[in-house]
């Protein structure tokens, strides 16, 4: 019986070393990405002051969450397409990537809730 160990439970291939390649590259445009927003993100606090009354992102609480959410975003996108790959049954691993991005574009969404409220 190919592809199965004793016992009779399905042995698992090796990864697929195009897939984490390109989950790799995708993280590393998504850092640069989010590297430019944390640039840009800094001009989002040039309205705060005495003359509107404290939206979210003039608070401390409010910076960490506009700074942090692509980042944590970025390493939840990467961890969701490795783990789809990871488990495999059923799936090809393929169908990570779009997982991924749709996490990506979630920490990206809720960031941007912050500058806005």
């Amino acid at each position: 019986m190919s592809g199965y160990e004793a016992g009779g439970t399905r042995q698992r291939g090796p990864w697929p070393v195009a897939y984490v390649v390109v989950v790799a590259v995708l993280t590393a445009g998504g850092v640069l990405l989010n590297l430019l927003l944390c640039y840009a993100a800094v001009f989002a606090t040039d309205d705060c002051g005495i003359h509107r009354p404290a939206p979210l992102h003039c608070t401390g609480g409010g910076l960490l969450l506009m700074w942090g959410l692509p980042w944590v975003g970025l390493v939840w996108a990467a961890g969701a397409a490795l783990a789809v790959a990871a488990r495999r049954r059923g799936f090809r691993p393929w169908c990570g990537l779009p997982l991924g991005a749709l996490v990506y574009a979630g920490g990206l969404v809720l960031a941007w809730q912050v500058v806005v409220a």
